[in-house]
């Protein structure tokens, strides 16, 4: 068994709105730290200085609220508004198509669950105080899973 927490992701997510355009130049994949992501036209563009990732558009709309108004690329500042539950794992994992090394953490919320890379993870998110035994999702359960990451 493994411990996951309770954790609160506290630094806001600079995102914009995919388009159609970014669609068809990007053939609808978006490469991230934890590998390539599919999007869709209306899902987010996330970024930071560690590189980019996908957040559906339902996510965003039912876990974010925005915080800045659009710069003069689109972008804004997010906060996600939910908790998550999370736990650094000692080995690699893939989850959902997406990979992370030995070490990460494996995030676990009510939309799916996705990989965060230590450093990263440890700098935005902050404990919450509870803790429990989970046992985190094989192989077959993630395949059941959508592919998009929901951080």
């Amino acid at each position: 068994m493994i411990l996951f927490r309770r954790y609160r992701k506290v630094a806001p997510t600079r995102a914009r709105v995919l388009t159609e355009q970014d669609y068809q130049e990007r053939g609808g994949l978006i490469q991230a730290p934890e590998g390539l992501l599919r999007f869709s036209p209306g899902d987010y563009l996330a970024r930071d200085a560690k590189g980019e990732w996908p957040i559906w558009r339902r996510t965003l709309e039912r876990r974010y609220r925005q915080l800045t108004p659009a710069d003069e690329e689109g972008f804004a500042l997010y906060q996600r508004t939910d908790t998550v539950w999370a736990a650094a794992l000692p080995e690699a994992f893939v989850i959902d198509g997406m990979q992370g090394k030995a070490g990460d953490y494996l995030v676990i919320s009510e939309e799916g669950s996705w990989p965060v890379d230590r450093e990263i993870f440890e700098q935005t998110y902050a404990l919450m105080g509870t803790e429990t035994e989970l046992t985190p999702p094989n192989q077959e359960q993630a395949a059941l899973q959508d592919d998009h990451p929901s951080s």
